[in-house]
């Protein structure tokens, strides 16, 4: 692959996080309980904490809507979910109720740019909760 690909694939990126990040937040709560339809898509997504002061996770879809995810977030108590997260003793400091976490996401309907990009953006952004 040729450097200039290479340059346009992480301009491609680079833009599409920025995108991302100045995205309008809202809480897990609100765009569970109203089903907001920005979040009905397949894509990228970032969890911050209450404040919005640091983005605590990056993930994608794979088969569910962003909705969908954040559904498993509130309530699977796994250590890829958020409320399994904050169950560990590392993640003991941040805020336990799982509801106010604020949520940002773009889609990104091509499942292996999707993949790409959650990489791209967990290697840029460096949230403590993906391991």
């Amino acid at each position: 692959m040729e450097l200039e690909e290479h340059s346009a694939r992480i301009s491609e990126f680079r833009n599409q996080l920025s995108k991302l990040l100045s995205t309008d937040t809202l809480t897990i709560h609100n765009i569970l309980m109203n089903k907001q339809s920005r979040f009905n898509v397949e894509g990228v997504y970032l969890i911050s904490t209450p404040d919005d002061n640091e983005i605590v996770y990056a993930g994608k879809t794979l088969t569910k809507s962003v909705i969908g995810r954040l559904s498993d977030h509130r309530t699977k108590d796994t250590k890829s979910d958020l409320k399994g997260m904050l169950k560990l003793k590392e993640f003991s400091d941040y805020p336990p109720e799982i509801n106010n976490y604020l949520v940002r996401c773009v889609e990104v309907v091509d499942s292996r740019k999707r993949t790409f990009f959650e990489h791209f953006s967990i290697s840029i952004l460096q949230p403590p909760f993906n391991k």
